[in-house]
């Protein structure tokens, strides 16, 4: 009887301990299904916002200025300049003094600052003219292309591994050749895409600056201003862009010329048909006007 007792006992037992198991075990599960779901969540809130990003980009734009500044003493000016430039963060890239006939003088620099501190940069540098002639800011986004380069260098560097993991698993000489001539290739447009990338991103931070200095006191004779030389390299600068654009146009016209014959057709035809009724309904009145005053004709006569 008590071995009756002690299976009965061991049964209930087993049987309790099934039950706290089978009440635990969905619980657990519950909890790792939780953190599965928290952690799917977070990789797609990851995901989402590198999505979101891709498709709001920083802009990337590259900023350059043109100054045409009337100054006392050409070499004093380009001096203070470019000191303001290296006092801005910024670079020199030229200086170039030349002497006119009559020793008069006129220099060109072309500068670099920083794109944040240009407008900054550009006050200062026409604080030591005595006259500004000519101001021009330019700006050109250079985002689609800056992002398609790091694209392609992700590409590149994609490639590079895979070469390099085909390397370690190389049997024989040929292929340790061949792979390698396609691992420096790689290599090769790595480095390239990489100096492009370099001076693009340059450019973006470093805005350039073209000034041109002419002095005060070669400009005026007679109390009047008198540039010939400087007048004559806007105007050849302004022809060759009237020329452009000129030449833009013409390329474009004659690229639509198709378009504008169809649109050319379609409105003439309009116009002919309005042109049609508008004359038909025209005699038709002017027949019926014509008739009626026959009729009073006659009327008047009987």
């Amino acid at each position: 009887m008590s071995n009756h007792r002690k299976i009965l006992w061991a049964a209930a037992a087993t049987f309790l301990v099934i039950c706290l198991i089978a009440i635990s075990t969905p619980n657990l599960m519950r909890s790792r299904m939780a953190f599965q779901e928290t952690s799917d969540k977070r990789v797609s809130e990851a995901r989402l916002g590198s999505y979101v990003k891709s498709l709001n980009p920083e802009k990337k734009l590259i900023h350059n200025a043109e100054l045409g500044l009337l100054v006392r003493d050409v070499r004093a000016a380009a001096e203070q300049i470019r000191r303001l430039a290296e006092s801005n963060q910024g670079e020199i890239d030229k200086i170039e003094i030349t002497e006119n006939g009559g020793g008069s003088l006129s220099a060109t620099l072309v500068v670099r600052v920083p794109a944040a501190g240009l407008e900054t940069a550009l006050s200062a540098f026409k604080k030591v003219a005595v006259k500004t002639d000519r101001e021009q800011i330019t700006t050109r986004d250079v985002t689609q292309e800056f992002y398609d380069n790091e694209a392609h260098m992700r590409n590149l560097r994609a490639e590079e591994e895979q070469y390099l993991a085909i390397m370690k698993q190389a049997r024989t000489v040929k292929d340790t050749l061949e792979v390698s001539e396609k691992l420096s290739d790689v290599r090769d447009r790595i480095e390239r895409l990489q100096t492009q990338i370099q001076l693009m991103t340059h450019d973006i931070e470093m805005s350039v600056a073209t000034i041109q200095l002419s002095q005060e006191s070669d400009a005026r004779v007679f109390g009047i201003t008198w540039r010939p030389v400087y007048n004559a390299k806007i105007a050849a600068r302004e022809l060759f862009v009237g020329l452009g654009e000129w030449l833009d146009w013409v390329v474009e016209v004659l690229i639509k010329l198709p378009l504008i014959a169809l649109w050319t057709a379609t409105v003439g035809g309009i116009l002919w048909v309005v042109w049609r009724i508008g004359r038909s309904i025209w005699l038709r009145f002017l027949k019926r006007d014509v008739s009626e005053r026959l009729n009073e004709g006659s009327v008047k006569q009987s």
